[in-house]
């Protein structure tokens, strides 16, 4: 009986033991101690990020106008055509044509608009006496079906046109901008063999 009764204390000894004992599965959490600067010590600042420049605003301007071609006048062209025809008729090139003389239309290149078809007759009258010409109007039905670039026979064409008229040498101009002036440029070539008998140029502010 003693060892009954004994045993049966030991036995309840242990179970309120055992209720005073944490519980690791406890849900509470455990505390927790604030991590800061030693004592004494100064409290570190964080680093100041620099405050963002403004963006000035950027204003296009627009582009300067082009500035116009000055306008080129007819009594000046009227002096270059002169000027050409008495380097030509002064030149040894004069006396070694020996048959008919095709004259294109002289090509504009300037810029603006020019009578090229007035100033190329002026150059047939000034230059008639010493060269012989193919006839106005046959070429002019020949030039229609011939092909053209940018309004202007090329060079092959040229050349076709010239053979087909009859013509065995071919006197070409073209007008063109000389700084602030003109320059009228001027060749003639045989047919036959594409040799450039005469080449020279003429120019005016």
């Amino acid at each position: 009986m003693n060892l009954f009764r004994l045993t049966l204390l030991l036995a309840a000894g242990m179970a309120l033991g055992a209720c005073t004992l944490p519980n690791p599965y406890s849900s509470r959490p455990a505390p927790v101690r604030p991590v800061g600067p030693a004592p004494g010590q100064p409290v570190p600042r964080a680093p100041q990020q620099p405050a963002p420049v403004p963006r000035q605003p950027v204003i296009e301007l627009p582009a300067a106008p082009v500035a116009p071609l000055p306008e080129v006048r007819s009594a000046n062209l009227e002096r270059l055509v002169d000027g050409l025809a008495d380097r030509l008729r002064n030149s040894g090139a004069v006396n070694e044509v020996q048959g008919t003389v095709l004259l294109d239309d002289i090509g504009n290149q300037v810029g603006s608009p020019v009578d090229t078809r007035g100033l190329t007759e002026r150059l047939r009258a000034s230059l008639s006496g010493s060269l012989t010409f193919a006839d106005s109007a046959r070429v002019s039905s020949l030039r229609q079906q011939l092909a053209y670039q940018d309004g202007r026979a090329d060079m092959a064409a040229l050349v076709r046109l010239g053979k087909q008229s009859g013509a065995d040498y071919l006197l070409s101009t073209t007008l063109t901008r000389n700084g602030g002036g003109t320059r009228l440029q001027g060749q003639l070539m045989e047919l036959s063999s594409g040799e450039v008998l005469w080449s020279d140029s003429v120019s005016e502010r």
